[in-house]
């Protein structure tokens, strides 16, 4: 994959089992919602819902190995045929990759949100005959786990053919590990770096490409998955201007791969933004659990009610909710309420949030988590702490009136 799999086409080639080289097949191999589909008619006697491996061959690719190829369809009839989904599919033009004794050190992950990240407009300039660009390679070590990530910002450059060039942003994010990792390991690595993305800028995408340098022979190879960490998220937490940010970024980063607590908070905190929620009053739960979790890890004081640890944190409570002092006042006894009514199962309990109301509580939880996970590091800057109330404030106050009024009823 030289940028990527082409998802709209459909490739040709041979697969087989490891255990039968010389039984090969015809396959098709295309893209369903970001699976990767194998239509073929290579299929085993024994009855099962998945093969663990296929191998290939296909043009314009190169060897292939698919992992975990869940039967999707099967049909017999002149031919028994079969259309797998692979989970995990590998990519080499020289030789197979033997997936059991897999390990790397070095890898390397295109995605389009870095280039918005870096928020910078490619254009030319007719009068000085200049094209105004930004390159850029940033490293950052996080000692405690030998590991270096290096983000990167560059221009891809397609010909299209006599018309004139395609130039677009683009932007990589590489891994370097000092001791090999299996490859379920370096995919962690990734998810951990989407969700600090997802802290600091609001998003992540679908890789473009994802790549890994063989140990044996010293070439890159290509792995694919369908990508569903933080791909699908429509919620957003703050939006910033890498550059803007930057300084933070190597606290963060150590901190999201080496502090146990913090880790533990930031991922209890983004289950709010993997998938879609059935209900608001789920997303609270979610909301009140990451809180909790904060509090359990980073209190002080080792109170262990939800009235206390709200008070607690009164200050970043108001600022960004910008309660008066009647609504304040009333606020913490409401929320344990409305905890215990949807936990607990406490029916009796009165005067409690509507289903609208959870959801801007649970954002106003969220922004408060954000806001006090990152005051607890160093070298992160004011502005940055400051992107959380502002933007915490539009959600919580703003977006929550306009929204009582779109949805208010007339008759």
């Amino acid at each position: 994959m030289i940028d990527g799999f082409d998802k709209n086409k459909k490739y040709y080639g041979e697969v087989w089992f490891a255990e039968k080289e010389d039984e090969k097949h015809f396959c098709v191999m295309s893209f369903n919602d970001d699976d990767v589909w194998l239509e073929t008619n290579l299929h085993t006697e024994q009855r099962s819902y998945k093969e663990p491996q296929i191998l290939g061959l296909f043009t314009g690719l190169g060897y292939i190995t698919f992992i975990d190829c869940r039967i999707q369809h099967s049909s017999s009839g002149i031919t028994e045929t079969r259309i797998y989904r692979a989970k995990y599919t590998f990519v080499s033009d020289r030789h197979l990759i033997d997936t059991q004794t897999l390990k790397i050190k070095e890898f390397y992950i295109v995605n389009d949100v870095i280039a918005k990240w870096v928020h910078h407009t490619l254009w030319y300039d007719y009068t000085k005959d200049k094209l105004h660009k930004k390159v850029f390679t940033d490293e950052y070590q996080v000692e405690n786990v030998n590991l270096k990530i290096t983000i990167s910002h560059y221009q891809n450059i397609n010909t299209q053919r006599q018309t004139g060039l395609n130039i677009s942003n683009r932007g990589a994010i590489k891994f370097e590990l000092e001791e090999p990792v299996s490859i379920l390991v370096a995919i962690e690595f990734y998810n951990q770096f989407q969700k600090v993305l997802q802290l600091i800028f609001g998003r992540s995408e679908k890789f473009r490409k994802f790549s890994f340098k063989c140990l044996g022979c010293g070439e890159d190879k290509d792995l694919y998955y369908n990508d569903t960490q933080l791909t699908k998220s429509t919620s957003t937490f703050v939006h910033t201007e890498y550059q803007k940010v930057k300084y933070s970024l190597k606290s963060i980063l150590t901190a999201a791969y080496t502090d146990d607590a913090f880790r533990f908070c930031l991922d209890k905190l983004m289950e709010n933004f993997i998938g879609k929620h059935p209900s608001h009053n789920k997303r609270f739960i979610n909301s009140i659990s990451a809180y909790e979790a904060y509090c359990k890890n980073y209190s002080k004081d080792g109170k262990n009610q939800l009235y206390k640890r709200i008070k607690e944190n009164e200050d970043i409570f108001i600022k960004i909710g910008d309660f008066t002092d009647g609504l304040w006042k009333e606020f913490p006894n409401k929320v344990v309420r409305a905890r215990d009514y949807h936990i607990h199962s406490n029916l009796d309990n009165k005067n409690i949030y509507s289903e609208f109301e959870l959801l801007y509580i649970s954002f106003l939880f969220d922004y408060v988590i954000a806001y006090l996970l990152l005051s607890k590091l160093g070298d992160v800057e004011d502005s940055l702490l400051d992107k959380f109330i502002e933007q915490g404030k539009n959600t919580f106050v703003s977006l929550q009136r306009t929204n009582v009024i779109l949805g208010s009823k007339i008759l």
